[in-house]
């Protein structure tokens, strides 16, 4: 969940998936609302109005498997970040940093994967770059990753490098501004330590040439377009209480040098407690307490007065068919 209005009920996602498995497969994925406006692609991406209602094609592929080989070919997410986009497979209500700031959300292009056995699987693709249905021009965003699937511990690794604008808002004053140099190396490790607890660990590392900068303020820096770097790491643990009732917990610091992800130079981190409460399997209840602080002043509160922390209460439905 993207929420960004404060004691406002809102219509998050309702998310359709038509999935087609086998020799040939396929995949067509659609959100509605207002998370919508946030996962959507360039040209489309980032609606000014929080609570208007959107419409988005998340994925959209064709697949072909044969033998040790698979390949898909359309729109698709990342394989970037602990956290997805639908929230049911996500043990928290609201977003990681890491998953907003950190990495992208889908990718349109083409990728390939070799699974020599049902442990390991190396992928390669290449792709329009980061939310973008169509590239900034020149070289292509490459995709590497390579996965260990195993029963107890799984690790997966991937990079990005390739060529993004550094606005993909059609909103915002810059347009369709210029492209530099974007790398990005993410790293997740999950641990079943017992059928009831289950701990994750995400670290991330990017880099941007050609990027307007600006300092803890987020006043611009003056002078030529520079380079942005940001990493962070994100840890989870989910216990299962009872069959029924479930407890979360995640804590995740982001340092953004430049300001370039989030719109200030900045040291952010978050702890967040999750408590979920499912009376049938259609049906999960959360409720979720999180605390975020920086150490710079980042956040205005009604007054327009800035502070370094902010604490938020949520509760959230989600309804499976």
């Amino acid at each position: 969940m993207f929420d960004t209005v404060s004691r406002q009920p809102m219509l998050n996602a309702i998310n359709v998936q038509l999935v087609k498995n086998g020799t040939i497969s396929g995949k067509i994925e659609l959100t509605a609302g207002t998370n919508a406006n946030v996962i959507a692609s360039y040209p489309y991406a980032n609606n000014p109005n929080p609570l208007q209602t959107a419409f988005d094609v998340t994925q959209a592929y064709a697949g072909y498997s044969s033998g040790l080989f698979s390949v898909i070919a359309g729109k698709f997410e990342t394989l970037a970040g602990a956290e997805v986009i639908e929230d049911p497979a996500n043990v928290n209500i609201s977003r990681s940093i890491l998953f907003g700031y950190a990495v992208p959300f889908t990718h349109t292009g083409a990728r390939l994967t070799y699974a020599p056995n049902s442990l390991i699987s190396l992928i390669a693709g290449v792709n329009n770059g980061w939310d973008n249905l169509k590239g900034p021009g020149g070289p292509k965003t490459a995709e590497l990753g390579a996965a260990y699937n195993g029963s107890v511990i799984s690790v997966t690794a991937q990079g990005y490098m390739g060529m993004e604008r550094y606005s993909n808002s059609m909103w915002s004053a810059t347009g369709d501004s210029p492209a530099g140099h974007r790398s990005l190396i993410d790293v997740v490790g999950t641990y079943h330590t017992t059928p009831k607890l289950t701990l994750v660990a995400n670290f991330d590392s990017g880099r941007q040439t050609a990027v307007p900068l600006v300092d803890s303020t987020g006043t611009p820096i003056g002078g030529p377009l520079g380079i942005a770097t940001w990493n962070g790491v994100a840890g989870y643990a989910e216990y299962q209480i009872t069959p029924k009732l479930s407890a979360a917990l995640r804590g995740e610091t982001f340092n953004d040098l430049g300001g370039y992800r989030t719109g200030y130079d900045q040291q952010w981190g978050e702890t967040t407690l999750t408590l979920a409460y499912a009376p049938s399997a259609p049906v999960v209840f959360r409720i979720e307490g999180r605390a975020d602080h920086s150490n710079h002043l980042v956040w205005a509160d009604q007054t327009g007065a800035l502070h370094g922390s902010m604490q938020s209460l949520a509760a959230q439905v989600l309804v499976k068919f």
